[in-house]
């Protein structure tokens, strides 16, 4: 039988304290779709979690902040953005349920974000920092492998982005967006959208209209 570290075993004595408080069954249920987590595991990882409630418009981050957490969102929707150099707001990405905002990069290279992500409907977050992740890490071969994984999927997004406004026609990145997001049009709205896809929100229209017939 595998030997539970004693320290592991004190930080799953706090964890099930703070599980009473946070209903974590989703977490769990998310975090071992990654990767294979033992109940230890989850648990090593559950006190370092922080619950954080947004109201639409609030924000989980803005621009010039350092980036210091990562959310799991529990409940809502929240758009990552940044401003064009004529102040326009230019969307980069969606997160719903289940998904994990971030802006990656300034997070990885530790330094002040250069985009906003605010919530667009009213959501509950869990979120966790470096440092709790750099515990996990060290802790166990599972948490490696999760965030590797997580690092691997917020570059393929920011690569399929890049390549769309490269390869892709307005038209075929909106069909790629209902192919690889099929939330995002029953969740987000059209003219945000629409920043999303490069287009004014009447050409956005008239893509759909085209695509109707």
């Amino acid at each position: 039988m595998r030997k539970i570290p004693p320290l592991l075993i004190h930080i799953t004595v706090i964890a099930k304290q703070e599980e009473s408080e946070m209903n974590l069954d989703n977490f769990k249920i998310q975090i071992r779709k990654i990767t294979d987590f033992s109940e230890e595991e989850c648990s090593m990882f559950i006190p370092y979690l922080n619950k954080k409630v947004l109201k639409k418009g609030e924000y989980f981050l803005k621009e010039n902040q350092p980036v210091k957490e990562i959310a799991f969102i529990q409940k809502g929707a929240l758009r990552l953005y940044y401003l064009s150099q004529d102040g326009k707001e230019v969307n980069n990405h969606f997160f719903l349920e289940n998904d994990y905002a971030v802006s990656y990069l300034d997070f990885l290279k530790n330094r002040p974000s250069r985009y906003y992500i605010q919530a667009l409907e009213d959501s509950e977050l869990l979120t966790f920092n470096a440092e709790a992740l750099q515990m996990a890490y060290d802790q166990s071969k599972n948490w490696e492998r999760f965030g590797r994984i997580i690092a691997e999927s917020a570059y393929a997004v920011a690569t399929n982005r890049f390549e769309s406004f490269l390869f892709l026609s307005a038209k075929e990145r909106y069909l790629q967006m209902l192919k690889d997001y099929p939330r995002f049009i029953q969740r987000i709205p059209l003219y945000h959208l629409a920043s999303y896809l490069g287009i004014e929100r009447e050409s956005l229209s008239r893509i759909r209209k085209e695509l109707a017939k």
